[in-house]
């Protein structure tokens, strides 16, 4: 469920967040216009298709899923957003890289996970998260691996607000927690990825219950996002292994806006609690 956003969406993040729900031919011109942007808007359409090894009517298609109206529109937005003040990409920690320069990166990585996740955050779905979660009887959290940490954050945050909630990040207790959820209560799915499997469940069976159902992800159009009634993404950038780094501190940091949001509603209470 979509409201108003922040500001109008930056185009490389759209695509970030999209790409693993593209097909394999989009997610090709995807992910060489995240590692080549400032290359791609000085292409024809016909060289990036041949440098991507698809056709033309891929790039079109590409265009159209990433919200914009054909290649030459593509184009202008992309090139309305690269300066030189803010790189489009991500600085990785290299094998050679001192202590001072890997620590650097990381914190500047974080950062940008930060600020990007404000780039896409989305305020109406804001507003209607902090009311459901306000007026829910009771909240169950699902979070499992790095997604954990947040669970545990916003049960922390919840209760601060006078909001009973409980986070399960075992996936038996999930499922049968979720099973004893009602219609006056509240599921919240949190997965980087979106696909969870156990996260999915849980939501899926919190659904069934007739609970209603939150998602926090990074991917807009994952399963987890399009399952939830209301959904909140984060916008930090994908790792080549392991766990992304900036994911925990979007997530945490979204955590914190939703809760400051449920705080200004709720001052009263907070302020005792």
């Amino acid at each position: 469920m979509s409201g108003d956003a922040l500001s109008q969406p930056n185009l490389l993040l759209t695509i970030r967040g999209l790409l693993p729900a593209l097909n394999e031919q989009e997610q090709k011109v995807g992910q060489y216009v995240l590692d080549h942007p400032y290359e791609v808007i000085h292409l024809a359409m016909a060289n990036l298709a041949e440098r991507c090894g698809v056709g033309d009517t891929t790039i079109f298609r590409f265009c159209r899923r990433v919200r914009t109206d054909g290649y030459q529109d593509f184009k202008i937005c992309l090139a309305q957003e690269l300066t030189p003040i803010v790189p489009p990409v991500y600085a990785a920690v290299a094998a050679g890289d001192s202590l001072a320069e890997a620590a650097q990166k990381v914190i500047a990585g974080d950062m940008r996970s930060l600020e990007d996740t404000l780039r896409v955050l989305d305020l109406g779905a804001l507003d209607l998260a902090a009311n459901a979660l306000l007026v829910a009887r009771r909240v169950d959290i699902y979070g499992s691996g790095g997604s954990a940490v947040a669970a545990l954050d916003l049960q922390h945050k919840l209760m601060r607000v006078g909001v009973r909630a409980l986070s399960h990040t075992d996936a038996q207790l999930q499922a049968l927690s979720a099973s004893l959820l009602t219609s006056g209560d509240l599921a919240v799915g949190i997965s980087h990825s979106g696909v969870a499997p156990d996260v999915l469940h849980a939501l899926e069976t919190a659904k069934k219950a007739g609970a209603q159902t939150l998602a926090v992800t990074n991917h807009p159009a994952s399963s987890i996002a399009r399952l939830a009634d209301i959904s909140l993404c984060t916008a930090a950038k994908e790792a080549l292994e392991g766990y992304p780094l900036g994911a925990r501190v979007a997530q945490v940091g979204l955590i914190d806006v939703l809760y400051t949001c449920m705080t200004l509603k709720r001052q009263a209470e907070s302020e005792r609690r």
